[in-house]
């Protein structure tokens, strides 16, 4: 059942890159493409959280860790740091 969850996050993602990726290319008027655009973003946060409801809370607190702005932060500030020490 967590695999399940763990797909539903994963399919979560292919609305927002349906929207700039194959949007454009229907061929339905813009009227049209335009009604779909939060068509797809609703449902792409439905899968999301539906995913992570069937995960369970500690897999959620996991993602949730994982993309904190500050650890994304110390990451991007290490990796910086490292790269100027490669440089000198």
């Amino acid at each position: 059942m967590q695999k399940l969850g763990w797909v539903l996050v994963g399919v979560s993602f292919l609305p927002w890159a349906a929207i700039p990726l194959v949007l454009p290319r229907l061929p339905i008027t813009t009227t049209q493409k335009t009604l779909l655009i939060p068509v797809l973003l609703v449902l792409a946060e439905i899968l999301f959280w539906l995913g992570l409801l069937i995960v369970g809370k500690e897999a959620a607190q996991r993602y949730k860790q994982f993309f904190n702005f500050k650890t994304i932060w110390r990451s991007l500030k290490r990796g910086i740091n490292r790269l100027g020490r490669s440089l000198r």
